[in-house]
């Protein structure tokens, strides 16, 4: 699986994590906590790293060639 594809893998990820907190809080009319929260954001920070590193790698073989 290259960088790319672990990079959007990630973004999955976050956006589940984010909708869970929030139908969580519409089922049970009560907040949830900051747990999804941060989990959701560190999961985006890590799908922003790998996509961006795997289009450099992308950009950078391109250009070798």
């Amino acid at each position: 699986m290259g960088r790319r594809s672990v990079g959007i893998s990630f973004f999955a990820i976050s956006t589940v994590l984010i909708s869970i907190k929030y139908i969580t809080e519409a089922m049970w009319q009560a907040d949830v906590g900051d747990t999804l929260s941060n989990a959701s954001l560190l999961s985006l920070i890590a799908g922003i790293v790998y996509l961006v590193w795997g289009e450099y790698e992308g950009f950078k073989k391109g250009k070798d060639n």
